[in-house]
């Protein structure tokens, strides 16, 4: 996984060629000793090794399988379907809601309780997103500053994916006894709060490993760690993270895929088949958990302050960062066009499973179809986005707003639906399969670049706490989208959803252009060396001090306290 080719230990320079299966084996497990010799006296933390690598890809393969397949698709599906057995018809709510649309009266709707209020099995699916975000969003503020101190991160992250899985494998509860059949819900809500969490402490990784690898050392002991050579060499490493990241978890998306398809097939496609499909999900989630847990690596971070209230710490962390935004102008304006974006991705993912359902009457094993086209297309698009960065000079930047440009499209073509004598528009099964393509073939550029370029906003010591706000400006959008294409619907109509979401992409693909990574990278440089200068002047507290010790500065440089 190195960028640059080194000498292989136990091998000499005098020795026989390398066949083509030790040059693969060196390639990606060996690591170089010299690398060890020469590059970590600059460092106080450890160089990234090849394992380190392995197990932040096996984590992503579980990982990102299950948000991408079981967090996306299963559980709206389980969760739709259980509600639809459950609702009543709102002309009278002593008689269920027939099995079949065709028989429900004319004029009448199924509904079902959402508190106080009664809404169509739809809307409760979308009214529960609405309500997990937030409940994630009070969650993350208030766990990951805990993540950039001591030697938490790992174990917060495997915690929480615990209990992601946990929760994923008894939702089957739900179509099994169906007067619990609210139970689904109310897992679905608690497993996307863990899902968000895990998601921020996996995303901090990226700009860790990045600065901790040898390539990017070596870029920063040659050339100087202000150098235009480090910054690339950086931007390379954490749009190799990501993109192999994104990459990984698509092609474990596949293969989740398949396995559900299999357990639908030799089944049925009811509710409860779906629940078994959850628990496997769950399973194949833990199995590279634990591939994680014993290939990775803590690193330590500063201890938490001494007196600090565990309950607030977090909250007074990110409180504090908030308040000198001046200082970090470029990374909360990307926030706020992320904010936009990221409810825009999630609501359409949301709004073409409705339409699959509603009016194309597309069963399970069709959707599931869809989804293995998006995975596989993903896949092939994450390997192209990263060759035209690494190899073409494409910046990230540009990467995203090139592919949320191609993104609007997408509801633009659904428009053409509303146009009766129109033959496309999202009216037939195969312009579903084709619109899965293209929206994998966008999707894992759009994230693995957004979070490239927010990586490059960071300052030192703050990758967890900031990478909570990247993740609350994604899902804290989440339920404004849901909300709106929730009162569309009941107003208009699903299809004209699709006039809201086109705005959802060209606004921020706009604003990105005013987007300065430069600019932003020397912000978060200065906020360091002045959150530094007042911790030795005594205007805060040094709680990040580590006496005695070598500290990495934000130029990845050693100093000594």
């Amino acid at each position: 996984m190195d960028i640059k080719a080194t000498p292989v230990a136990g091998v000499s320079e005098n020795t026989a060629p390398l066949s083509r299966l030790q040059r693969l084996k060196k390639h990606l497990l060996w690591d170089d000793p010299n690398d060890f010799e020469t590059l970590q006296p600059h460092l106080a933390e450890r160089l990234v090794k090849k394992k380190e690598l392995w197990a932040f890809f096996l984590f992503g393969f579980g990982y990102f399988a299950w948000s991408n397949t079981t967090g996306a698709l299963f559980q709206p599906l389980l969760v739709q379907q259980v509600a639809r057995a459950a609702s009543h018809l709102s002309s009278d709510p002593s008689k269920p809601c027939p099995s079949d649309n065709a028989d429900i009266p004319k004029g009448d709707r199924c509904l079902v309780p959402f508190g106080w209020i009664q809404v169509d099995p739809t809307s409760y699916t979308l009214l529960l997103n609405v309500v997990a975000v937030w409940c994630t969003i009070a969650v993350s503020l208030g766990t990951s500053a805990f993540a950039d101190h001591g030697r938490s991160s790992r174990r917060l992250m495997l915690s929480f994916c615990t209990l992601l899985a946990l929760t994923t494998s008894f939702m089957f509860v739900g179509p099994l006894k169906p007067d619990l059949w609210w139970t689904s819900g109310l897992l679905m809500v608690i497993g996307l709060i863990f899902n968000g969490v895990t998601l921020n402490f996996y995303d901090a990784h990226i700009p860790i490993l990045a600065r901790h690898h040898p390539t990017v050392v070596r870029a920063m002991v040659d050339h100087g760690h202000e150098s235009r050579e480090h910054v690339e060499a950086k931007v390379r490493m954490a749009t190799f993270l990501s993109g192999g990241a994104s990459a990984a978890g698509f092609v474990g998306g596949i293969t989740m895929t398949i396995l559900a398809a299999l357990i639908l097939a030799m089944i049925d496609s009811s509710a409860l088949t779906l629940g078994y499909c959850l628990i496997m999900s769950a399973v194949f989630v833990v199995i590279f958990m634990i591939a994680y847990a014993f290939l990775s690596h803590q690193r330590t971070s500063p201890p938490i302050p001494e007196g600090a209230f565990m309950l607030t710490f977090g909250y007074v962390r990110i409180g504090r960062t908030l308040r000198q935004v001046r200082q970090l102008k470029t990374m909360f304006y990307y926030l706020c066009v992320w904010f936009i974006l990221g409810d825009g991705l999630s609501s359409i993912t949301n709004i073409a499973i409705l339409i699959a359902q509603d009016q194309l009457k597309v069963g399970n094993s069709a959707l599931i179809l869809a989804a293995l086209l998006q995975y596989f297309f993903a896949g092939v698009s994450m390997y192209f986005w990263i060759w035209l960065q690494n190899n073409r000079g494409v910046q990230p930047k540009t990467v995203v707003i090139i592919n949320a440009c191609l993104f609007g499209m997408i509801p633009v073509y659904c428009l053409l639906g509303l146009i009766d004598s129109f033959p496309v528009g999202l009216k037939n099964q195969w312009e579903l399969y084709m619109v899965a393509s293209l929206f994998g073939f966008f999707i894992g550029a759009i994230y693995s670049s957004n979070r490239v370029v927010f990586s490059q906003f960071i300052p030192f010591g703050h990758e967890n706490e900031l990478y909570a706000l990247f993740e609350m400006a994604n899902v804290s959008s989440s339920w404004i989208g849901p909300l709106i294409c929730t009162a569309i619907i009941e107003s208009a109509g699903i299809r004209h959803v699709f006039w809201f979401l086109a705005t959802q992409f060209f606004i921020p693909a706009v604003m990105m252009i005013w987007v300065d990574v430069e600019k932003g990278r020397l912000e978060a440089i200065e906020f360091y060396n002045k959150e530094q200068a007042a911790k030795k002047n005594g205007a805060v507290s040094d709680m990040d001090a580590l006496d005695g010790k070598f500290v990495l500065d934000e130029n990845d440089a050693v100093k000594t306290s």
